[in-house]
Order: structure tokens, then C-alpha cells, then sequence
């Protein structure tokens, strides 16, 4: 009995051995095919408050391929909509994602307006990454309204798989 109960629990304590999720994303984790499907979703002001996100609808497909030249990391990627090409790259360019993309929330402030990015990166497997870009524009207190700004949050879930 005792040997099943031990068995039991260096099974339960190796069953998560492998799983990488939660660790950092670098360059040398990127290098390489993937598929990102993205979702963008909007949200406005409304009394005060932001509303719950809406979906743009749109299905968005964005192949990219990174490599690391000279320590630099380089990407090409072709971006979908609707099964329509909407952007491509044809020629290899300098990427900085994991260096923008940390987490950390960038303020600017303006006259009339204050305006917050997030760029997230999140590692879920060895082979799937998780991207969140989040935008947020709210007029100032002493907002112009001649000036017209539209308080709007803005946010981009891509859902990134390994291409073998």
C-alpha cells in the first residue's frame, strides 16, 4: 500500500515537469515559423465607465518567421483578413517585440489627452505563445471639447502556434 501511495505521488510531482508556461519569451524562443490568430476587441466610454470589450469580428490570420542575425532578431510575416492579404512583409525586418512587449504600462500625457499601452508576451508552451497589446486614450480634465477626443480602449489577443 505504501508503495502504491508513493508511486502515486512522484507521478502527481513529475507530471508537471516539462511544462515551461509562464516563462519568459525571448528571441531564441521566437526563432522560427508561427501562425497567430488575433482577435481585436474595442470598448467606449460610456457614463464614466469603460463597457465590456466587443469583438471586432474579423478572422485575422498573421504568419511571421523570426531569426537572429548579429544578435538582432529579424521577422517576415504576412497578415490575413478575412482571407484577404492585408499586409506582408517581402523583406526581412528588425524586430523589437520581446524588448516593447514586457508588461509594463506606458503612460503619455498631453494637453487634452492621456493615453496607456500594455504589450504583453506570455509563454504557454514550448511551442504556443500568447501576445497582448492593450490601448487606452481618455480625454484630460481640462479636455477642449472642441478638440473632439473620443475615449476608446482597445485591445489584440494573438494566440501564437509553431509551425513544424
Amino acid at each position: 500500500m505504501k508503495r502504491i501511495v508513493l508511486l502515486g505521488l512522484v507521478c502527481f510531482a513529475l507530471s508537471g515537469c516539462g511544462d515551461d508556461s509562464g516563462s519568459k519569451v525571448t528571441n531564441e524562443f521566437l526563432v522560427g515559423k508561427w501562425e497567430c490568430k488575433l482577435e481585436d476587441y474595442r470598448s467606449k466610454m460610456k457614463n464614466g465607465k469603460f463597457t465590456d470589450y466587443v469583438s471586432d469580428g474579423f478572422n485575422i490570420i498573421r504568419k511571421e518567421e523570426f531569426k537572429i542575425e548579429n544578435n538582432k532578431l529579424y521577422t517576415i510575416s504576412k497578415t490575413e483578413v478575412d482571407g484577404h492579404t492585408f499586409w506582408e512583409s517581402n523583406d526581412w525586418e528588425e524586430s523589437d517585440r520581446t524588448i516593447t512587449h514586457t508588461g509594463q504600462i506606458v503612460e503619455k500625457k498631453e494637453d487634452n489627452l492621456t493615453e496607456k499601452s500594455t504589450n504583453s508576451l506570455i509563454k504557454k508552451s514550448h511551442d504556443t505563445y500568447l501576445m497582448i497589446e492593450e490601448y487606452i486614450k481618455t480625454p484630460n480634465e481640462q479636455y477642449d471639447s472642441e478638440d473632439d477626443i473620443e475615449a476608446l480602449r482597445i485591445k489584440t489577443e494573438a494566440f501564437c502556434t509553431r509551425i513544424k
